[in-house]
């Protein structure tokens, strides 16, 4: 990050509160700290110049170090593959080519020493931790190509001179802190579709990514684009959490990250065995880097596979809740096995229905050295079992016919030395296929990965390896919590009221038959299946998706009964769309979009049978399908390959339960009794992560299983039944989160001496306060998100009027003190409908940006203000704003201003009438700078001297005459019997002089490590001063000395511009 584009406050916060503590672990860590700052020179880091993103003779050394008997010239020679031998220009294909010659090592023609063909030379040395050199560097300057500007990464991780990490600090006080650092990587890696604004080289070597503002840490890779594919990393294994240093508070997500990721063995581990390039669902190359549930359970299952001396002892369950990368997670295992020798020589047999798991395995089979073969038959299953072979077999499970799953193994293969993993180990067909298995190969070890917990009757695989459950998976932000809101009332408990209020509670058998009858209905089937039951639900359904979730732009899926009450639903659903459509016509208090609305289609997914009824029959095609699936896993309004993302609501009956993954998906309506694996599955179709508006997922329960919950997964133990339950929330839980976040946002205000909403002046003055401005603004987050979840519900609108007021405050306060953080960004849709009414009535635009301090208008805006201070902090937050935004590419003026700022603030603080005075007169310095005329030199080359030797030779009052517009100088400025013209003339012929001598010096290399270079320079800049045009110019001979020390200082600070700014 660059410092000086920050507020000074904020990029002290990120240097002291993150960057450091940062810098300090990993020390602990054993790795060597390089603690740079602006003044640094290219050796400082090991290199020879700024464009260079290796540390070349740390690369030479460690080669050496790690292949003693190569020579010299041979160590040359492998340097440059590494580093001048790219395949393209592509990141992708040169970060791919770069990993596979650290995991695959290289070779040169002969081991000189012994004669040896072909040697293999390795780059790292990842048996031996220490053979390795590990250094990390603070604010490293790296250039770009063809300009004069750098980027300066916070810490890059070195190893052997390889920059293998890039880490971005934010202070936590930078409002989307995550989501900037993400940008910021973005910039630095120039993968936002601009060229001349990163260094790609620098990460042609990286790794991995870091992105960090202390309580939040993530990692990603160079092809991780947005926010939700970048991970935590909770869990320091093998370290505790324990083993972290920390207050009275757990650790902070950064302490763990760093731990884990960051510990060296972990580091080298994580480079070998856990990362690969794959392709994703756009068929776009990605590059993927385990996650520490995945490390951690891959390095517990090969501990078990080592040390268990029974095939009960070395097998176990991997339990890893949905979408959490079971399939890598099976991987990795094969990648750490063949790492052991113990190991290496194993047969791995999967047992999976996903075709998906063996692409994958076949994609990065080549790396690891080994082949996958495929039974899709019994017959092949036995053949490949049969023998001896250290091979990997898929067994694809649903392809095998159940007739020959019925049909008796017999022993097969006696190895202890084959390893079974089994994919969603609670499938159906398993059971068969799993006793035959224990006969076919009775020594084998088995591990069981599922995305559910295993019955507690299914205990053919021993005891949990790892979990990593759906509490875990939503504290890592991976998955959300889930909202689980009944509408039945409960059969067991006496409610009149409940029952004369909702739907039938079906799920429990109590007094079933009876309470169907009085209902006029023969089952619970039957009730289910009715059109009047479908149809009521349907209108109940339409109402709650309209409020709750279509308005942030989500999509629905509802499960039905039957095949026949699926397509019951679309009808009547339908129809309650239509009418709720004509009904908004008249009145749209919410702000709905009907456009969007009257283009929301639905659609029925259920497979079909040969006898199908054609009203069934024409909801089982499956191009159809396809089709209406792509459409609802588009945003709405988008488009793609001819269809549009208008298909707002699914609905099914057994199909897109499972394996189905729709981030845009925020809520289930559950009208069919379903329970344990199936119902977790199910309902985790709504908890996928899919932009800032979407707080929770929703399920809406019409059978009752909510009721009953524990007795819907009863199939499990204690203790992951309590797992599950805790992973879920209630409405009226998340009714008392806002009377606790807005009780919170009041006390606030409260405890400072805000009572009045209306009095914005107070407000501002209390915000001047950073601390106090960024509690305002989280707690002001936190009561967004829980009114984004509960609203509109009756219960949430006693908390609108308030919600509204603080809005305006938020809006306006941004607006006054220039903070970009203080905005509508962060609102989501549902509740902009009554923000923007309101802001609108108040007479606000939202979109309307602040007052420049050099439009004319400004003082005008500033005087609407009562109080001076709430003046002086106007006029303050708009100089430093200008100075950020605008001054960016003229340092020197930029500077210049910041500390005249910095001065004011110090002489006078606190007396505000003096500040505000002075301000004033700071603003019309830097209004008449931007009308500054340049005569003929370059802004940013060539004015920083002349402004220089104008102050230095005619004094400050006649530097600003000499420099500004208006020429206006405090006090009287001798004139030395020279004309302004005459005086700007010689400046100018001055400048250009020493401009051209000093641009000529520079282009030498290595100029500012040679000190005859440097000599030379400031004999020549002498000779200039020297030179007859210029000695009736005041005091330049006698400050001759002075003069040309402060041309060596700009020339030194401006480098970069000097020679290649354009």
């Amino acid at each position: 990050m660059n410092k000086n584009k920050v507020p000074q406050h904020i990029a002290l916060d990120e240097r002291n509160h993150v960057e450091k503590p940062l810098l300090d672990q990993l020390a602990g860590l054993g790795w060597e700290i390089i603690d740079l700052d602006s003044r640094q020179r290219p050796e400082d880091s090991y290199r020879e110049s700024f464009t260079e993103v290796v540390m070349p003779r740390i690369l030479r050394e460690q080669i050496k170090d790690i292949n003693p008997w190569l020579a010299d010239d041979q160590v040359d020679e492998v340097v440059k593959q590494l580093t001048e031998s790219f395949p393209g220009t592509s990141l992708i294909e040169n970060n791919r080519h770069v990993l596979t010659l650290l995991l695959e090592n290289t070779s040169v023609s002969e081991n000189r020493k012994t004669g040896e063909r072909s040697p293999t030379v390795r780059f790292v040395d990842f048996a031996h931790r220490d053979s390795n050199r590990f250094i990390a560097v603070c604010q490293l300057k790296v250039r770009i190509l063809g300009t004069e500007h750098h980027i300066v990464p916070d810490v890059v991780l070195f190893l052997n001179g390889l920059p293998v990490v890039v880490i971005e600090c934010k202070s936590p006080k930078v409002k989307d802190a995550i989501p900037e650092a993400i940008d910021q990587i973005l910039r630095y890696s120039e993968q936002r579709g601009a060229k001349g604004e990163g260094s790609g080289p620098l990460f042609y070597y990286n790794q991995f990514v870091v992105i960090t503002c202390r309580n939040e840490a993530k990692f990603g890779t160079i092809t991780t684009h947005s926010e939700k594919h970048f991970y935590r990393w909770a869990d320091p294994y093998p370290r505790t959490v324990d083993d972290l240093e920390h207050g009275s508070g757990s650790p902070n997500d950064q302490q763990r990250l760093v731990a884990g990721m960051l510990d060296r063995d972990n580091l080298l581990d994580l480079i070998r065995t856990f990362t690969l390039f794959s392709t994703n669902d756009k068929g776009e190359t990605i590059k993927i880097v385990g996650r520490y549930q995945q490390f951690r359970a891959v390095k517990l299952a090969v501990k078990r596979l080592l040390e268990g001396q029974t095939p009960r002892e070395r097998s176990g369950i991997v339990w890893h809740t949905q979408g959490s990368g079971k399939s890598l997670t099976m991987m990795f295992m094969v990648r750490e096995m063949y790492r052991h020798a113990e190991l290496s020589h194993w047969k791995v047999v999967f047992v999976t229905d996903r075709t998906q798991l063996e692409n994958q395995l076949n994609e990065t089979s080549q790396s690891i050295g080994f082949t996958v073969k495929v039974a899709n038959s019994i017959r092949k299953l036995k053949e490949l079992l049969s023998s001896d072979s250290s091979d990997l077999v898929m067994a694809m499970i649903h392809k095998f016919r159940e007739v020959d799953l019925a049909e008796t193994f017999p022993e097969l293969n006696p190895s202890p030395h084959i390893l079974v993993m089994i994919d969603e180990a609670h499938r159906s067909q398993y059971a068969m296929l799993g006793a035959n298995l224990d006969r076919a190969i009775p020594n084998a070890a088995r591990i069981a990965y599922t995305g559910t917990p295993i019955d507690k009757t299914e205990r053919v695989f021993g005891d949990y390896i790892d979990k990593y459950t759906m509490r875990q998976s939503i504290e890592d932000g991976v998955t959300l919590e889930i909202v689980y809101e009944g509408r039945t009332h409960n059969a067991e408990v006496p409610d009149q009221e409940g029952m004369d209020a909702a739907f039938e509670d079906v799920f429990s058998d109590y007094n079933l038959k009876q309470r169907m009858e009085i209902l006029g209905y023969g089952s619970r089937d039957t009730y289910l299946e009715a059109d009047p039951t479908i149809a009521a639900k349907a209108q109940d359904m339409v109402e709650h998706y309209l409020t709750h979730v279509f308005p942030n732009g989500y999509k629905a899926q509802v499960v039905a009964t039957s095949r026949e009450a699926a397509v019951r639903y679309k009808k009547h659903i339908d129809a309650a769309l239509e009418s709720a459509i004509a009904d908004l016509e008249q009145s749209n208090p919410r702000r709905l979009d009907l456009d969007r609305l009257r283009r929301l289609t639905t659609d029925v997914i259920i497979s079909g049978n040969h006898n199908d009824l054609p009203h069934l029959k024409a909801y089982s095609d499956k191009s159809r399908h396809e089709a209406s699936i792509k459409s609802f896993k588009m945003d709405f309004g988008s488009e793609e390959d001819g269809i549009t993302g208008d298909m707002g609501i699914l609905v099914v009956h057994n199909m897109l339960l499972t394996g189905f993954d729709a981030p845009i998906e925020q809520v289930m309506y559950l009208d069919k009794v379903i329970v344990a694996h199936n119902l977790l599955q199910a309902i985790s179709r709504v908890n996928r992560a899919s932009g800032e508006a979407k707080e929770k997922g929703f399920v809406v329960d019409y059978v009752g299983i909510g009721h009953h919950l524990k007795r819907a997964i009863d199939a499990y133990d204690e203790r992951e039944q309590q797992e599950v339950i805790d992973s879920l929330s209630f409405p009226e839980e998340e009714l008392n989160e806002l009377i606790a976040n807005h009780a919170a946002i009041m006390d606030l205000l409260k405890e400072h001496g805000l009572t009045d909403l209306n009095d914005h002046d107070a407000f501002f003055d209390l915000f001047y306060d950073e601390d106090l401005r960024f509690e305002f603004m989280m707690a002001f987050r936190n009561l967004t998100q829980s009114l984004n979840v509960v609203f509109p519900a009756r219960q949430a609108l006693d908390y609108v009027a308030d919600y509204q007021a603080l809005t305006e405050i938020n809006v306006l306060a941004g607006r006054h003190l220039r903070d970009e953080r203080m905005s509508m960004k962060g609102i989501p849709p549902k509740l902009r409908s009554i923000t923007d009414e309101y802001l609108e009535s108040r007479g606000i635009e939202t979109k309307v940006k602040p007052i420049s301090i050099l439009d004319e208008d400004f003082q005008k805006q500033v005087s609407k203000r009562k109080r001076t201070k709430t003046k002086a902090a106007e006029v303050e937050h708009a100089i430093r704003h200008h100075l950020d935004v605008e001054l960016v590419d003229d340092p020197d003026l930029q500077a210049s201003f910041s500390e005249a700022l910095a001065a004011i603030l110090e002489e006078f603080h606190d007396n505000w009438d003096k500040i505000y005075e002075e301000l004033e007169k700071l603003r019309e310095r830097i209004q008449s700078v931007s009308k500054e005329p340049t005569y003929g030199l370059h802004r940013k080359k060539q004015m920083p001297f002349y402004r220089m030797l104008a102050k230095e030779i005619f004094g400050e009052g006649a530097a600003i005459r000499l420099t500004d517009a208006t020429g206006v100088a405090d006090g009287p400025v001798p004139n030395y019997n020279m004309s302004q013209e005459d005086k700007i003339s010689c400046l100018v012929d001055l400048t250009q002089k020493v401009f051209l001598t000093v641009e000529r010096e520079l282009k030498l290399t290595g100029f500012w490590e040679s000190i005859p270079a440097r000599n030379k320079l400031k004999a020549e800049l002498q000779r200039i001063l020297l030179a007859p045009e210029f000695l009736t110019l005041p005091g330049l001979v006698k400050n001759r000395a002075h003069i040309i020390s402060r041309i060596m200082e700009i020339a030194e600070k401006n480098n970069d511009i000097i020679l290649y700014a354009e």
